[in-house]
């Protein structure tokens, strides 16, 4: 009885994630086990609908177990995000990391992790840095003129399975990596092919208050999931968040903005000037934006700065394992992964009140919870129980 491990955000549970299920199984799969992000997600935004939401969709389309990675990880950059998702895996008892992949080719991406890993590779990135290019084209040319793979640093869903191969071989885990081609579109794309569309387009579609617009790319049950959240009006749209973001930003000391994660070239001055003379998201993006600085690291530094996060506060590694949802295949992988666990499997959140890490995801919660279309009081990580499925 075989397990497949998936690291998503499902954000919403679409056609293609059900495509990688499907696969899944038809490799010889028993069981699934989803870890995905909790409320805010790598892009720099509040995710669409709940993860409690997202975790129900996801077992109701074919998934055995979710467990949560946490904001910590699941806001940051590709290489920590898949740290985390891996030390969660790790722990879990798999045989396998299964990923949709724009290349679909197995034996390109593992060639690809080699030369990442090697020696060359750091002497070429240094030197194409040190000519002023930017970290991610560096990264690029410098795997493109040792194995001709550059293009799979150019896709996303590449290069996190880069990362994942690459966090799992420094854990030293014996797992399969299978690489399923994605298809109908490509990530974030605005258009749509067949049944098939980007998580971009459905939550275009839905902010726009085109509920219907989004049910053909989505499975039956996800999109009833969905429609129950948008009719209680549980639908997340941070855009109209901005005014307080900025408020915050505006309210927070300067040396608050040193203690963020992942800064670099003194972008935190950068962000401290820009709160102080902008008025609006799109015109703090422009002001604070750097080559060295994608739009998503911004607005994930962004949203740190907004959130309070500390750099000093993120532990190594990820300390429990938090279970979002569970059938009765998912609690048969719980049961043998606890014989071999080092993290606490959690089942009630209560249990993780003391915990430094869950505060921080109860606060984020709390605050996340205001960004629905009807706010939400504080307390949903409590009052929401481990979603069972039959």
């Amino acid at each position: 009885m075989k397990t497949a491990a998936i690291v998503a955000e499902f954000n919403p549970f679409h056609n293609g994630h059900k495509y990688l299920i499907e696969k899944a199984h038809e490799l010889g799969f028993h069981s699934t086990v989803a870890v995905i992000s909790g409320n805010w997600v790598q892009r720099g935004d509040s995710a669409i609908i709940s993860k409690f939401a997202r975790a129900k969709q996801a077992l109701s389309c074919g998934v055995d177990l979710v467990v949560e990675l946490p904001t910590y990880w699941a806001m940051a950059t590709a290489q920590k995000f898949a740290k985390g998702a891996v030390d969660i895996i790790a722990n879990l008892s798999v045989d396998a990391i299964i990923f949709g992949s724009e290349c679909g080719d197995i034996k390109r991406i593992m060639q690809t992790v080699y030369a990442l890993r090697s020696a060359e590779f750091r002497s070429v990135l240094r030197s194409l840095l040190d000519s002023g290019m930017t970290l991610a084209a560096a990264r690029a040319e410098a795997v493109d003129r040792i194995c001709g793979n550059g293009d799979l640093l150019r896709n996303p869903n590449d290069t996190l399975a880069l990362e994942y191969i690459s966090a799992a071989k420094d854990l030293d885990l014996n797992l399969e990596f299978i690489a399923v081609k994605r298809v109908g579109v490509e990530h974030d794309s605005s258009s749509s092919a067949n049944n098939f569309c980007s998580a971009s387009k459905i939550r275009a579609t839905l902010l726009k208050g085109d509920l219907l617009g989004v049910a053909r790319f989505m499975p039956k049950p996800a999109f009833n999931i969905l429609k129950e959240e948008y009719d209680s009006g549980r639908i997340s749209d941070l855009s109209k968040f901005e005014k307080t973001i900025l408020t915050v930003l505006r309210a927070t000391p300067k040396e608050e903005y040193q203690a963020l994660p992942d800064l670099s070239e003194g972008i935190e001055n950068r962000l401290y000037n820009a709160a102080r003379m902008c008025s609006d998201f799109d015109e703090l993006l422009d002001f604070t934006a750097t080559k060295r600085y994608t739009n998503a690291r911004l607005r994930r530094l962004i949203l740190s700065a907004f959130l309070r996060t500390r750099k000093s506060d993120i532990p190594d590694t990820v300390p429990y394992i938090r279970v979002l949802g569970s059938n009765e295949n998912g609690n048969e992988i719980l049961k043998k992964a606890r014989g071999s666990s080092t993290l606490p499997i959690v089942m009630r959140s209560t249990s993780l009140k003391d915990d430094n890490c869950f505060k921080f995801e109860e606060r984020s919660t709390d605050i996340y919870s205001l960004t629905f279309n009807s706010p939400a009081p504080c307390g949903e990580e409590f009052t929401n129980g481990v979603i069972t499925e039959k």
